[in-house]
């Protein structure tokens, strides 16, 4: 985030999420105790954020940096509209990454509670890493502030 480089935040959000997958595997492999689902969970959701918080962060500072010097009338107002749309993407950000987690604990909590059997494993595996592809398509979705069309008098 320090150098304002956008393949470098996605580089290294994307080695802090196959870190944390390979310490859960690693611990899995070596019987050690990991750490608990939940906040396995916390965590990837939380890199998540970081990292697309980031770019809306890298955003504004690149358009604010277009405004600067400028006091005229319509910098001012560009300013409040920028500031207003980040304050907006970050909000809704927070809001479906708190939702993506309370439907990714929720169903953390409803496999604990259901009993697979053996013969039903691979299916369960695939339905999890469906879930979890669908939830990081959600939280990594590109989302651009919408184009309002004026109409012509």
């Amino acid at each position: 985030m320090l150098v304002g480089n956008r393949t470098a935040i996605l580089a290294a959000s994307g080695g802090l999420l196959l870190l944390i997958v390979w310490g859960k595997i690693a611990a899995d492999i070596y019987g050690l105790p990991g750490p608990d689902s939940a906040l396995l969970l916390f965590q990837f959701m939380l890199v998540i954020f970081l990292m697309e918080a980031s770019t809306t962060a890298l955003i504004l500072d690149s358009s604010l940096k277009q405004l600067e010097g400028k006091n005229d009338d319509l910098s001012s107002s560009a300013r409040v509209r920028l500031m207003e749309w980040a304050r907006v993407q970050l909000f809704s950000l927070a809001k479906l990454t708190a939702a993506a987690f309370g439907l990714s604990l929720g169903l953390l909590i409803l496999g604990s509670i259901v009993n697979v059997s053996v013969n039903q494993i691979a299916f369960s595996g695939v339905l999890v890493l469906a879930a979890v592809v669908v939830i990081f398509i959600l939280l990594t979705y590109r989302r651009e502030p919408e184009q309002r069309r004026r109409t012509v008098d």
